[in-house]
């Protein structure tokens, strides 16, 4: 979840997606610190060492953590971008390489620089990682806007017309790498107009800040962690704002991390339902469904 968040967070952000015991097992296993109440997690230098072994650039989601950029979970790999005309060794099945030449002002020592990074994970990462690690950039500012549509507006070679799909998908606005997975996930499906981070008022009286919604057909998306109860008085908040947001006209839908991750088709049935609920479906947006299927 510290990766989620970019890989710093305050409790407040923690506990409604993992348990304070765990979060100590993580600290007395050395791999997470906490100071002044911010926890932070603990890169390994094994990376590194594979980096220097390879004569390697770290790249991709392994230079998105170094970078503190959100990423969804994933598989245990070290990405490492290699020189095209390097000797092809034998690489370990924990390393997964890309063979591209890297110019002086896209890496910085053994690692590629935040631009770099997010265009590599634009073009070849699954649309969850790409859109995590690309709204996170924005989002804290690594990367501007214009400087990275300039740059992938100037890509070339395989999966360049892919990545530039994915950046018309990019929004600052999404608060974690939670709700970048969630958003991609309609994406894949075809389903359109979902917006992050709305703020909803009704009678003048303002509501709340919603994950995902949907103006044109009222339909709002939580991402909920398993401890949003953990008192009365967040349980007596959390049921006040769903029973503002129905009585407002908004179909309120919540769904889990766990859901999202790893049952993507019902999350998308009932989304889909509550579509139909709702008095109809968005048309199917062509270059969203084009952004997730990488080109051959």
């Amino acid at each position: 979840m510290l990766r989620a968040l970019g890989g710093v967070a305050r409790w407040r952000d923690l506990r409604g997606h993992v348990g304070w015991r765990a979060l100590k097992r993580a600290r007395r296993s050395d791999l997470v610190t906490c100071r002044d109440g911010v926890w932070t997690l603990i890169g390994t230098s094994r990376d590194r060492e594979l980096a220097a072994q390879f004569s390697g650039v770290r790249s991709h989601v392994t230079a998105a953590e170094h970078w503190r950029l959100a990423l969804p979970p994933g598989e245990p790999v070290v990405r490492l971008t290699l020189d095209p005309h390097a000797h092809r060794r034998i690489i370990p099945d924990n390393i997964r390489p890309s063979y591209r030449r890297l110019h002086v002002g896209e890496r910085v020592g053994d690692v590629t620089t935040p631009l770099r990074t997010v265009m590599d994970c634009l073009r070849d990462e699954p649309l969850r990682v790409a859109l995590s690690v690309g709204d996170s950039a924005l989002r804290q500012g690594l990367v501007a806007h214009d400087e990275l549509a300039a740059a992938v507006t100037a890509l070339r070679g395989r999966n360049a017309a892919l990545a530039r799909r994915r950046f018309a998908l990019l929004d600052a606005r999404a608060a974690n790498a939670f709700e970048s997975s969630a958003r991609a996930l309609l994406i894949e499906a075809g389903i359109t107009g979902f917006l992050p981070q709305v703020s909803i008022s009704h009678n003048g009286v303002w509501i709340g800040r919603v994950d995902l919604a949907h103006l044109a057909l009222r339909i709002v998306i939580e991402c909920d962690g398993f401890e949003t109860h953990g008192t009365l008085a967040a349980m007596t908040a959390d049921a006040t704002r769903h029973t503002w947001l129905v009585s407002a006209g908004w179909r309120p839908l919540r769904f889990t991390w766990q859901q999202v991750m790893f049952q993507p088709d019902w999350v998308v049935a009932r989304v889909r339902d509550t579509i139909r609920l709702a008095g109809g479906a968005p048309l199917p947006d062509r270059r969203a469904e084009e952004a997730t299927s990488a080109a051959a």
